[in-house]
């Protein structure tokens, strides 16, 4: 008796998981899309913080409703500079570019809530001048990167979305961010 219950009840959930599978296909497909990232760069031993910006391109394949592989590269929107001492300092970023694996989790609502996972490259430029002297210096860096987001099917080509992501956060320098965005899906 007790192994037909736990048969029925197994089989029931993967019926319900079935024809929930079955009303996320159109999920599967690809897309391209565009976000503002509202960028932060934090460094040990700097009291203050940069505040970047960053238009980020993603493309990107669903490979199931629940998986999905994706490509960004974006550039700096907007720079940060600060004053001590008489010297001034500015802080660019050049480029982020990285591939990503996306988790979902999908349901029967227009809300897709998701975790990212994958590897970032970035390069920032820090530039200085003061006393009649100038410096500037670009580094690049690469580290796994993470974070969650979701989206949210406007209609069943168009989606808007808002995610926080860390970037890269390695020698005790730290770029994480929040963006928000669109997607077209085909």
């Amino acid at each position: 008796m007790i192994n037909k219950i736990v048969l029925g009840s197994a089989f029931a959930v993967m019926a319900s998981f079935a024809s929930g599978v079955a009303a996320q296909d159109s999920l599967e497909g690809g897309y391209v899309g565009l976000n503002y990232a509202f960028v932060t760069y934090e460094e040990d031993g700097i009291s203050e913080d940069f505040d970047l910006g960053a238009l980020v391109g993603k493309a990107g394949a669903q490979i199931n409703p629940y998986l999905a592989a994706e490509f960004r590269a974006g550039f700096g929107a907007k720079d940060d500079s600060t004053s001590f001492n008489g010297v001034s300092a500015e802080l660019e970023l050049d480029y982020l570019v990285g591939g990503y694996m996306v988790l979902g989790l999908p349901n029967e609502s227009p809300v897709y809530p998701y975790a990212i996972v994958g590897v970032t490259k970035g390069e920032l430029t820090a530039s200085a001048t003061g006393f009649g002297n100038s410096f500037s210096d670009s580094e690049s860096e690469s580290d796994i990167s993470y974070g969650v987001g979701a989206n949210l099917n406007i209609n069943k080509d168009f989606q808007v979305n808002g995610e926080y992501m860390q970037y890269i956060d390695k020698d005790g320098a730290e770029i994480s961010g929040v963006s928000v965005g669109f997607a077209v899906l085909f």
